[in-house]
């Protein structure tokens, strides 16, 4: 299987005083990717482009402004007829005020976390052999954050297959100085404080070039769960009928003014933004969650009312939520509707076995006269026991 080798750089950089036009609406990380038998071709590309229209200097998009819309759709003209293309992770920082409290994205190690695990992601699963080549490590958070995720990362086999990393100087290297003006070329289509009138012409110039532009958080609306960070073996009947019915209850019960069901679509949406988000599908703890909601105004909520009138009432409106031991997630596959049925069962047979024990001795010794159930408020517990001849208890000390 050929190399592939991807020439990586970013624009925008943390930080979420996003009304101040100076800080970026959008972090935007492109990763040109070019087969090792296009190098030669590519490199000398890149360098015949920078000679042409950047003479000695470095190819960056920051150089020209908004009223040299011609010259970049020249140079972009040129870039596209390079035998590469591109995958950009476009995250913005907007959708991720919403649920940043709780899973610490208003940190910037946490946000920088969160933006390698998609990139890595994306790149893991469409090459098996990858070479990563990144702008050296100087004054870049993002870019310090990027060397130390490898280094941890990139002994492990399933990561990114036969994959490798290296820096390299960009203003010594045009290769890296392609993915530098994609990058700034694309915050004119989406950052909120560069956007260009031409932004449509920009998309078409390089439409032959792009492999994918991947936005984040996703929302319901372009959420596509063949095209998602789900695990390889989830069940895409189970994680489309879950995530269905959250976000219908969501859109139900959005605007409703009750604390509890304020509580429930909080919850809800936060379950949904690690579902549709993260790689892991990992469970998310109780006191993550309860976090979660003390960040917003509806303040601190004892874990029990959380249980009862949050996650309880969820599924007693037919939100399907797993849980176990780790806590609760959207499921997405049917092992997880087994840890759900594993961890309730645990709790409600010892329960039925103790009901069923105390109403048989009340019965044995008024020889039938008192059965507990009788009363009409337990004629559904009263059916249950009746119908079920062959309930065994059990030891559950």
């Amino acid at each position: 299987m050929e190399r592939m080798y991807a020439f990586t750089d970013e624009y925008g950089a943390f930080g979420y005083d996003l009304d101040n036009p100076n800080v970026s609406t959008h972090f935007i990380i492109t990763a040109v990717i070019v087969r090792e038998s296009d190098l030669e071709t590519y490199t000398a590309g890149a360098e015949a482009i920078r000679k042409k229209y950047f003479q000695t200097g470095e190819i960056k998009s920051s150089k020209l402004g908004p009223e040299k819309h011609h010259r970049r759709m020249l140079i972009l003209q040129d870039i596209s007829a390079l035998p590469m293309h591109f995958l950009t992770i476009c995250i913005d920082k907007r959708g991720c005020m919403e649920n940043m409290n709780a899973k610490g994205l208003r940190y910037k190690s946490s946000f920088y976390k969160f933006m390698n695990n998609i990139v890595h992601r994306e790149l893991r699963q469409a090459y098996n052999t990858l070479t990563i080549i990144a702008d050296e490590v100087g004054t870049c958070d993002y870019m310090k954050s990027f060397c130390d995720y490898v280094s941890r990362h990139q002994d492990q086999a399933n990561l990114l297959g036969d994959a490798n990393f290296m820096f390299a100087k960009s203003d010594h290297d045009v290769r890296i100085q392609i993915a530098d003006f994609i990058s700034g070329t694309l915050a004119r289509v989406y950052d909120e404080h560069k956007k260009s009138e031409h932004a449509r012409e920009y998309l078409d110039v390089l439409k032959q070039n792009i492999s994918r532009i991947g936005i984040y958080p996703m929302s319901y609306e372009n959420y596509d769960i063949s095209h998602s960070p789900l695990a390889e073996d989830y069940d895409e009947d189970i994680a489309r009928l879950c995530f269905s019915r959250a976000v219908t209850f969501i859109e139900n019960n959005q605007q409703d003014d009750d604390p509890a069901v304020k509580a429930q679509v909080v919850v809800l949406k936060y379950l949904l933004f690690r579902f549709m988000n993260n790689d892991t599908r990992g469970y998310i703890y109780t006191s993550e969650l309860l976090d979660h909601i003390k960040h917003t105004s509806l303040g601190r909520m004892k874990e029990q009312t959380f249980r009862t009138k949050v996650i309880g009432k969820l599924r007693d409106q037919g939100v399907i939520i797993a849980s176990s031991a780790k806590g609760y997630k959207i499921p997405s596959k049917t092992s997880e509707l087994r840890d759900f049925i594993k961890h309730d069962a645990k709790i409600v047979f010892p329960m039925l076995s103790r009901l069923k024990k105390c109403r048989d001795l009340v019965k044995l010794s008024t020889v039938n006269g008192l059965d507990l159930l009788d009363d009409t408020e337990f004629s559904e517990l009263k059916a249950y026991f009746d119908n079920l001849p062959d309930f065994e208890e059990k030891d559950n000390d």
